[in-house]
């Protein structure tokens, strides 16, 4: 997935199963991108359901 594809606003979905993170599978709409010293970027994200956001890296994330 490009990185043109994740933008602030967009919705996506977690793959935690698959990475064994502890998410429910739903839809999440990212709220802010988070650039680390080395250039990576994460993704602050948040289910309405939830009254907290979650930071994740772009493997863990798929296309709505």
């Amino acid at each position: 997935m490009s990185r043109r594809e994740l933008e602030v606003g967009s919705f996506v979905h977690l793959l935690g199963l698959e990475s064994g993170l502890l998410a429910p599978e739903a839809t999440y709409r990212i709220e802010q991108l988070l650039t680390l010293g080395d250039g990576a970027t994460l993704y602050k994200v948040r289910h309405e359901n939830e009254p907290f956001d979650r930071v994740v890296s772009e493997r863990e994330l798929g296309r709505t």
